[in-house]
């Protein structure tokens, strides 16, 4: 069957959606590539996944990304199905979570019992039977009875096994008025009208197996998979499905629609097979797909692993593929604003940094509201290479530089890679283990100095720092200071120190090469641990290093926040001068440590030096000094996708903010953007505002720290601010509180010394 690829129309489908942010807006950012759960409601086709759930419609072409964000209650989705005589999609997400979408009033109800519910053991949900008002859930642990009118749980059948022990289900069916549940150990049955379905007794083992799975009613019979194989049930007797034999069935699927016509999808990795009940299927050469359905045009939909969403397209006898515009991966290491694109890295690092997780998802940026993903088949130097965790931009150059934990450092300038540094051709080592198999080169942090020198840090080496000049790599060892090579992330800051964490809870290393990388004997080094006098800091276990737009050093420990104000000072004799201190805040009558305690992960500093720090337990938005919280963001309180912020990096053009969880990328449209050098760009949004806008209009493009006034047409003032580096923002309101009239107001803006001025008009309708 000829491919043809409609990709590209949708990504830009895809961007024209993702575009529609507002200030203080919100818009994940995850991969849809691999998807393995697809269902119809109406004209749409929605695809579920661990990124969430996307739709396509047939009709306008469109597609849409549901999240949290547009009201679903959770992320990893593991099941989509719709039932059409309801028009109820029910989503079952990874951690046993439940959506229902009710279509015809265009509500989101959400049902956590079973995720709430305290399990011995694992708790899953494996397959939704729809009958009459109900869905019926196989579960881990037995079955759960899901009432569709009512949207709540009504009943579970639990410990079914023999003896009453607890039973692990994969499917269930309702075939003859009997629930069939598919087990591991065969399949049981039990009567719908027993007195108690909830006691082991009235269900009968009536068919054994060494492995029973998936379950389906079609037309007057019941098939189910038994010991790897297709079988059907008439209500006498099994027989194989011989069309299948000696296939593995990954799916069942029932078309939604009867124009559709109600065939049967058997789903095997090589093939799809078209049951129209006459055991006489049609082929349908397809490999790997997951599952599928038919639209109600009755064109095939198909996901798998790799590519969306394909669509049989019968006019054509051609494929479509339809996958939403996003970062090819989940996964991420640090995040980094340059060449008007947020650069993120794929790879990731474990709590230790060991061992290597062979993440091959390289690296990716944003712009124009677009991602665009690195792939070695595009880019042959990165070839074999995994583990892509850091990126830096030469603040004196055009070069990007990622770390590679495993395969070292490449280089890009512009759109092409032009250089990758390994043991060949640089001072970097490989490691150096019994296994003489495994010899990994583990470049690790990154960052530059004031000279426009490359740091790295060489994880396990004799020499675990490195540096790239304009004159060639040199590599230094310092000893035994840090009780072993073990160093991770780096940081410079403005005096040319360079800020290395230890990986092995042994504090931070502070290196000084004295301006001379090529002579070692000038430079000076020392660790900063918790002790006093050695740095005072909340821990030895040091998670980030960041510096402010001050020179200040913020140091992220597990056990709270330190600050550093004197970095200058950090090899004086004097303890006093460069022991971290704590932010103190009053709480009530008491002072307490802010954060104190709590798991810093990272710090980002935004274009008003505000700091962003992510913690386990959601992120923060502090002003410059830190003694004032400015947003504190959870699950409770925002569309985050978990509480585990892990890393933040900042569009500095736009302000958005990215939070990287272990579920995903999320951004969040901030007040902060990077100041303009004049007023030739500057934006105002929306204009006009209509009566059902209920947020801030946003400002951008100005001048760093402008101040921004609006006037009504008389030129009585409304509303005064100081922007954010490049972006102020208005909610509407004048000075006593109240929403303005309906009018044109007159926005204002001028720099520090007023030598550059800018005026807007706003149209504000009430």
């Amino acid at each position: 069957m000829k491919k043809y690829l409609v990709v590209l129309v949708l990504l830009f489908l895809g961007v024209l959606v993702q575009a529609q942010i507002n200030f203080e807006g919100w818009r994940v950012h995850l991969p849809y590539f691999k998807n393995a759960s697809v269902t119809v409601a109406g004209t749409k086709v929605y695809c579920g996944s661990n990124s969430g759930l996307f739709t396509y419609d047939v009709e306008d072409g469109s597609i849409e990304r549901l999240s949290k964000i547009s009201g679903l209650s959770d992320v990893e989705v593991k099941i989509i199905k719709h039932n059409v005589a309801k028009n109820i999609s029910v989503i079952i997400y990874q951690n046993t979570n439940i959506d229902l979408i009710d279509h015809a009033n265009n509500r989101i109800y959400n049902i956590p019992d079973v995720f709430m519910k305290s399990i011995i053991g694992a708790k899953a949900i494996n397959h939704v039977c729809f009958f009459q008002n109900k869905a019926y859930l196989a579960c881990s642990f037995g079955i759960v009875v899901l009432d569709l009118d009512k949207k709540q749980i009504v009943d579970s059948y639990q410990n079914l096994g023999p003896g009453g022990t607890q039973l692990a289900f994969f499917s269930v069916a309702i075939y003859e008025n009997q629930i069939f549940a598919c087990a591991a150990n065969g399949v049981y049955v039990a009567s719908l009208n027993a007195p108690n379905l909830s006691d082991f007794n009235f269900w009968i083992l009536t068919k054994t197996s060494t492995n029973s799975g998936l379950s389906m009613v079609y037309r007057g019979k019941l098939y189910l998979t038994i010991d790897g194989g297709l079988q059907v049930y008439d209500g006498i007797s099994y027989q194989a499905y011989a069309p299948s034999a000696g296939k593995s069935i990954t799916a069942l699927q029932l078309s939604a629609y009867e124009s559709a016509g109600a065939h049967l999808l058997v789903i095997t990795p090589n093939l799809i097979y078209v049951e129209k009940g006459e055991m006489s299927p049609e082929q349908i050469l397809e490999t790997y797909r997951l599952d599928a359905v038919y639209d109600k045009r009755g064109y095939i939909c198909m996901v798998d692993d790799n590519y969306g969403l394909t669509i049989v397209n019968k006019m054509r006898g051609e494929l479509d593929y339809f996958i939403p515009n996003g970062p090819v991966a989940k996964t991420f290491g640090k995040m980094a604003y340059a060449q008007g694109k947020l650069w993120v890295t794929g790879g990731s690092v474990n709590d230790r940094w060991d061992p290597l997780m062979y993440n091959g998802s390289k690296f990716f940026h944003f712009q124009n509201h677009s991602w665009f993903n690195y792939k070695e088949s595009d880019f042959p130097l990165l070839s074999g290479m995994s583990d892509f965790i850091d990126v830096r931009k030469n603040p004196y150059g055009n070069e990007l530089y990622f770390s590679s934990f495993g395969g070292g450092i490449i280089e890009m300038i512009g759109d092409k890679i032009t250089n990758k540094f390994d043991a060949s051709n640089s001072t970097l080592q490989r490691l150096s283990v019994v296994d003489t198999n495994y010899k990994p080169l583990l470049s690790g942090g990154m960052d530059f100095d004031n000279l426009g020198n490359l740091w790295v840090s060489n994880f396990g080496v004799n020499k675990p720092l490195s540096v790239k000049t304009k004159t060639g790599w040199y590599s230094f060892n310092v000893g035994t200071i840090t009780g072993g090579n073990e160093l991770g992330w780096l940081t410079c800051d403005d005096y040319n120190n360079k800020w290395v964490l230890s990986v092995r809870d042994k504090g931070i290393l502070v290196y000084n090469d004295n301006g001379t990388p090529q002579n070692i004997n000038d430079d000076q080094y020392k660790m900063l641990t918790k002790e006093v006098g050695q740095g005072a800091l909340p821990s030895n276990t040091i998670l980030c290093a960041t510096k402010d737009l001050r020179g200040e050093m913020w140091i992220g420990s597990s056990q709270g926040l330190a600050i550093l104000s004197n970095p200058r000072n950090i090899f004086s004799s004097k303890k006093e001068d460069f022991d971290a201190r704590q932010i103190i805040i009053k709480v009530g009558s008491n002072y307490e440590i802010f954060l104190g305690k709590e798991q810093i992960n990272c710090i980002k500093v935004d274009p008003a030096n505000r700091k962003w720090i992510g913690t386990p337990n959601g992120v923060w938005l502090l002003s410059d000094d830190g003694y004032t919280v400015i947003k504190n963001f959870t699950t409770a309180n925002a569309p985050l996708l978990s509480n585990n912020v892990m890393e933040i990096g900042i569009d500095e053009s736009s302000g958005e903010v990215f939070f990287g969880t272990e579920k995903g990328l999320i951004s969040y449209m901030g007040d902060a953007s990077e100041g303009a050098k004049g007023y030739g760009n500057v934006e105002i949004f929306p204009n006009p505002v209509r009566p059902d806008f209920t947020g801030s209009v946003s400002i951008r493009g100005l001048i760093d720290n402008s101040t921004v006034k609006v006037t009504d047409i008389s030129g009585q003032l409304v509303y005064e601010t100081t922007s954010n580096g490049g972006f102020a923002s208005w909610d509407g309101r004048s000075m006593n509180g109240r929403r303005v009239s309906t009018g044109v107001y007159l926005i204002f803006a001028a720099n520090k010394d007023g030598s550059q001025t800018h005026v807007g008009k706003l149209l504000f309708i009430n």
